[in-house]
């Protein structure tokens, strides 16, 4: 095959190899991208569900704490005595602040350095204005950031339903929009849920009060509510009094602790969000869904989604085992079939220049011997010859028979049992004979004579293609000798080949045995041959269930045939 063509397929084929690797590799990343953005919205949809489950948790235990101051009637902020079972650390001081009164709270005698503390904060700068402004100021804004807070989320429901009708459950749960409505469903959930826990109470707290007092003088009666002034976390609530057809404003509330509350508040959620935070809101939060209802904190969660490396899976390794076993097979293929288009026009080749040489001394000593152009004493001489070109071509003819019925698998042995000097013995005058034709002599020794089955038609085929190899390129040998000998190597006959001529180095010891190994250039600037012999006999000697090689020696070449003692091929 021509270099050109060779190089045309084999670019051919790298081009088709890089493009199915392009187009895998392209599938591939696609695929593992996909895959890589899918965890990540299982990851994103879980961290958000642990969100809402740590949002829940914090706002019932927020709830919890203002329903417990929530539930001290009016009353109880005129009396020290209301307030002393109540140890919670995150509660500083109970106050309250009439119109037109002064500060007065009714643990003002047992926590001194406290109320001090809190009339400084209500009198300093940057607060303007002076406490009774700005404490209703403050309740104001809290009721009002209260009532800004949805308590219902129809339309986001609404919105998630035809996500999860057109997705399906699993795949709406990873919807970043899925998951943002959800977040703000669940906020407005739960602003509902405390909101109507918060009428409860008012309603039962103002119950109390009527039966305590006797009397109805309280007219308006508010829920606290969280809210900062300035740094500080406060509960406040207003509320109105009539006395003596004088109505009376008031602004009650609780001074907090916001590091205690904030570390009560997320020791509730450390499984959940163990590196969580809260972060103070002062201004309005209506929109905010990591908001707390029941107290002004937005919730930092200090996590992202974590999702694993994308791995390949099981579908593209198969599909990538696939893919590369095709090209390796594809490749195998082309090698195949340009090695067996090599070597068949290598044989077209060198069978022509054998045919041409016995042809041609065919044709000119027939004309020769037709005219009368040799003389009598010379025509021994020249039938001789075209005998020997005779025996040429039919040994050429033989192997290439041969070798073809192996190929086709329709060759057919006849296994008859004998000795092994009655194996070599008839062979012996054939050998002869070859090799008297390049000046050769053979020595055949047996040094046993043990019984054996065997195909004795296939032995003769190897030993004299053997024999024939010694001819061609062993005739200068020293001795100018062929020696057959035999010997028992456990349970196989071993038959040893050797001459004296060049021998084969050992680097071509594997090509000797392929079949059409020699060129028309080898055939022509070699000894005559197409490069079938030796290919022949170790299929032949395969075929009797032993092997044929070639091994060192001390000079020459030496071949030797393995066939079992009880080979019924």
């Amino acid at each position: 095959m021509k270099l050109s063509r060779s190089l045309l397929i084999w670019a051919t084929l790298a081009l088709c190899g890089v493009m199915v690797l392009g187009a895998m590799t392209w599938l591939t990343r696609g695929v593992l991208a996909s895959e890589k953005e899918r965890a990540i919205a299982e990851a994103r949809a879980d961290l958000e569900e642990r969100t809402r489950l740590a949002l829940w948790r914090m706002d019932a235990l927020g709830a919890a704490i203002v329903l417990g101051e929530n539930r001290h009637p009016p009353g109880d902020y005129e009396s020290a005595e209301a307030f002393k079972a109540d140890t919670d650390p995150a509660v500083k001081l109970h106050f309250q602040l009439r119109e037109f009164g002064k500060l007065t709270s009714p643990e003002a005698v047992i926590h001194t350095e406290s109320f001090q503390a809190l009339r400084k904060i209500l009198t300093a700068n940057p607060l303007p204005g002076d406490e009774w402004s700005i404490l209703t100021c403050a309740a104001d804004a809290s009721e009002s950031a209260w009532n800004a807070v949805p308590k219902t989320a129809l339309k986001l429901q609404s919105d998630n339903g035809f996500i999860r009708q057109e997705k399906g459950g699993p795949q709406a749960r990873n919807d970043q929009e899925y998951q943002t409505n959800s977040n703000s469903t669940e906020r407005a959930q739960r602003a509902k849920t405390v909101e109507q826990t918060y009428l409860n109470s008012g309603q039962n707290i103002a119950v109390q009060a009527l039966e305590v007092t006797s009397s109805p003088e309280i007219s308006n009666f508010a829920t606290m509510r969280a809210v900062w002034v300035g740094s500080e976390l406060f509960l406040l609530r207003k509320l109105s009094t009539v006395v003596s057809k004088v109505v009376e404003k008031r602004v009650q509330g609780v001074w907090l602790d916001h590091s205690v509350l904030k570390s009560r508040l997320l020791a509730e959620v450390t499984d959940l969000l163990p590196h969580a935070d809260l972060i103070s809101i002062t201004g309005a939060a209506a929109d905010d869904p990591l908001a707390l209802v029941s107290f002004p904190f937005h919730l930092e969660r200090n996590e992202l989604p974590f999702a694993p490396s994308a791995t390949l899976n099981g579908p593209l390794v198969i599909g990538w085992v696939a893919v590369l076993l095709a090209i390796l097979t594809a490749s195998l293929l082309v090698h195949g079939v340009m090695r067996l288009s090599e070597r068949r026009a290598s044989f077209v080749s060198a069978v022509t220049h054998e045919l041409r040489t016995p042809l041609t001394t065919f044709r000119l000593y027939s004309d020769m011997l037709e005219s009368g152009a040799v003389k009598e004493e010379k025509r021994g001489d020249y039938l001789r010859v075209l005998s020997r070109e005779a025996d040429r071509l039919s040994h050429l003819v033989e192997n290439v028979l041969s070798f073809s019925k192996i190929e086709r698998g329709s060759a057919r042995s006849v296994v008859r049992e004998t000795s092994i000097s009655g194996l070599l013995e008839p062979m012996r005058e054939r050998l002869e004979a070859r090799l008297a034709t390049a000046g050769m002599t053979l020595e055949m020794g047996t040094t046993c004579d043990h019984r054996i089955f065997v195909d004795t038609a296939a032995v003769e085929h190897i030993l004299f293609n053997l024999v024939d190899n010694a001819a061609k390129y062993a005739a200068a040998g020293d001795p100018p000798q062929v020696e057959i000998r035999t010997l028992l190597s456990g349970r196989n006959l071993e038959i040893l080949v050797c001459d004296h001529g060049p021998g084969i180095p050992a680097s071509e010891r594997g090509r000797i045995f392929r079949a059409f190994h020699k060129s028309a250039r080898e055939a022509a600037e070699s000894r005559p041959g197409v490069g079938l012999g030796l290919a022949l006999s170790r299929r032949l000697a395969k075929s009797l269930g032993g092997g044929l090689e070639c091994v060192d020696a001390e000079q020459g070449a030496c071949f030797v045939l393995r066939i079992p003692l009880a080979c019924k091929a």
